[in-house]
């Protein structure tokens, strides 16, 4: 009985010792060869815009905190400029809120595309910033759109009465009504009658007034959600409904990534980012590439001489109406009908021709790439932003207008910069964590593959050794015979 009950715990050992032995080895294999391109295909559905998508999440209203630093710069001697002076600028700030970022009104189409508004909130950060009532001296930007708006037009004469009585074309304010709360003007609210209508608020000036919590500003962007193709993930399609910009020729098409979500590359070599501030594409070169808490990364980078180059350092910016010198945009006509001569650049006209700090006195600006430049990193792996900086500066064009009474017949030319942002936006050791293990995950899997079919094979090998032997064993046994010794009390005679 003890030994059929031996040989069937044997054969029940067995087994399953090889069943266990080809699952290890199985599951091995499964994880070397079936888990890289499983996990990819996961992943990138994970990273497509759609609702229930991880990307979905940080598309909708982003996780990463967010900060956004204003600076403003005050004119010291603003007679001096009205007289044909050069301008002593002062840099007044920083001036530092939380910005939380969400899309509303998203609706996805069944072309793969979604559509939606972009809302802004910015939460003051009181001890890192100035006094927001520091005093600011600026550019009069009611008095001067006033007086660009019949620039050459038969009505100079009537608008050079109206603005005889203002004393100067520069007024100072507080940091908080140049920014946020506005200040009211009589020629902005005439101004507001014969506009045509618009969601922007009219009844006062402020460079961001009336866009706190709004969603009037960016307009409604659609743009491909990467599902039906995922190389187009990202891609804006439209803004404002249409495709083209103010700009002619390519310039006005409108192309490039909507809200910096983009499909994986790793030999990716540019990024264009649509920026409906400037009513174009900024494209950000690759400047290099390291590993960063154990993630492979790589940098991209606005360069001036290039992204907002003229028609020698940048050909394809011919009809981006680049014709001055290189370094700042044109960007004339992007928020109202082509009144106001705005430009951008890099803060304080980082890597632009030297001809523009030459428009100051010495010691009123002071590029610094660390400090003004805008870049963007991004993981290699997965296309994810683990920083973002978005620098930009806003520059008024002032020239003299001898039509326009004193405060405008004795201008010196002059692309004079009004305020610059810097938004910040970083990832948090969460974030990075979490990054990290869709970054390895295959290595790790395929180590932990290797050690399990390493393990089933000499499960197997020591399973199959181990029957060879006892059936050896059990064979061996069979086949001898049985001996008896001499003397045995079996062969004994009776007495």
């Amino acid at each position: 009985m003890w030994k059929r009950n031996s040989k069937g715990k044997f054969s029940i050992c067995s087994v399953l010792g090889l069943v266990c032995s080809l699952c290890l080895i199985g599951s091995g294999i499964f994880c070397l060869v079936k888990f890289p391109s499983m996990f990819h295909d996961i992943l990138q559905k994970e990273l497509t815009i759609s609702e229930g998508s991880a990307a979905y999440q940080a598309w909708k209203k982003p996780s990463i905190p967010t900060k956004i630093r204003f600076f403003l710069f005050s004119v010291k001697n603003p007679q001096e400029v009205v007289y044909g002076g050069k301008p002593h600028l002062q840099e007044i700030g920083p001036f530092v809120f939380r910005e939380e970022l969400e899309r509303v009104e998203d609706e996805f189409r069944d072309d793969g595309t979604v559509s939606f508004k972009t809302r802004k909130v910015w939460y003051p950060i009181e001890e890192e910033s100035e006094s927001m009532d520091a005093m600011v001296t600026s550019l009069d930007v009611p008095q001067f759109a006033a007086a660009e708006s019949v620039r050459g037009k038969w009505g100079e004469y009537g608008m050079s009465l109206t603005l005889s009585w203002r004393d100067s074309l520069f007024i100072t304010r507080p940091v908080r009504k140049w920014l946020f709360e506005g200040f009211a003007d009589s020629l902005m609210s005439a101004g507001a009658m014969f506009a045509p209508k618009t969601d922007m608020p009219m009844d006062k000036f402020g460079w961001f007034y009336g866009r706190n919590g709004s969603t009037w500003s960016d307009g409604v962007i659609r743009m491909s959600t990467g599902v039906l193709d995922y190389n187009t993930l990202g891609d804006i399609v439209s803004w404002k409904g249409t495709n083209r910009t103010q700009y002619p020729g390519p310039c006005g098409q409108i192309k490039g990534s909507a809200t910096g979500f983009l499909p994986i590359d790793v030999n990716r070599q540019y990024i264009d980012y649509f920026s409906p501030d400037i009513c174009r594409s900024i494209r950000f070169d690759k400047t290099g590439s390291w590993d960063h808490n154990g993630l492979p990364v790589t940098r991209f980078a606005v360069n001036a001489t290039a992204t907002f180059g003229n028609a020698t350092t940048n050909p394809e910016n011919v009809c981006y109406n680049a014709n001055l010198a290189a370094g700042v945009h044109n960007s004339t006509g992007c928020k109202d009908e082509g009144i106001l001569p705005v430009f951008v650049s890099l803060p304080h006209f980082l890597d632009a021709d030297p001809v523009y700090l030459d428009q100051f006195e010495a010691g009123s600006l002071n590029p610094d790439p660390d400090r003004h430049s805008a870049a963007m990193i991004m993981q290699d792996n997965t296309s994810i932003p683990i920083q973002i900086q978005m620098r930009l500066q806003i520059i008024m064009h002032i020239r003299r207008n001898v039509n326009m009474g004193k405060n405008f017949d004795k201008l010196r030319d002059t692309f004079l910069p009004l305020m610059w942002f810097d938004a910040d936006a970083s990832t948090t050791p969460e974030i990075e964590n979490q990054v990290w293990i869709l970054v390895h995950m295959v290595d790790i899997v395929s180590k932990v593959g290797v050690g399990m079919l390493a393990v089933g094979i000499l499960a197997f090998l020591a399973v199959v050794i181990f029957i060879s032997r006892r059936f050896l064993r059990g064979n061996q046994m069979k086949t001898e015979k049985p001996v008896h010794e001499k003397g045995s009390p079996d062969e004994l005679e009776p007495l």
